[in-house]
């Protein structure tokens, strides 16, 4: 069964989202990267201003990237993924 996801892409001044498609799910970010690098290669991301700029990512980065599950329903409702608690917060 397929897995399907929503992924946005933020940056300083842009922003874009679109759907994917995948055959296993995606638990790794390099997963996320190939599907993205994927998609790109199609020439159909769509960009958009992004009136939430900001300066940086806290570990300095000039964009950041989410990306969710969705399922038949809602694509806002769709989130599978918990937050990992095990995960370094950076102060």
């Amino acid at each position: 069964m397929p897995h399907k996801y929503l992924i946005k892409i933020f940056t300083q001044e842009l922003q874009t989202e679109f759907k994917v498609e995948c055959l296993k799910p995606l638990n790794d970010i390099a997963d996320v990267h190939q599907q993205i690098i994927d998609f790109m290669g199609k020439n159909a991301i769509k960009w958009e201003p992004n009136p939430l700029r900001f300066t940086n990512t806290a570990s300095g980065g000039e964009f950041y990237i989410t990306y969710e599950e969705v399922t038949n329903g809602p694509e806002q409702n769709g989130i599978v993924r918990k937050e990992d608690t095990t995960r370094v917060h950076m102060e």
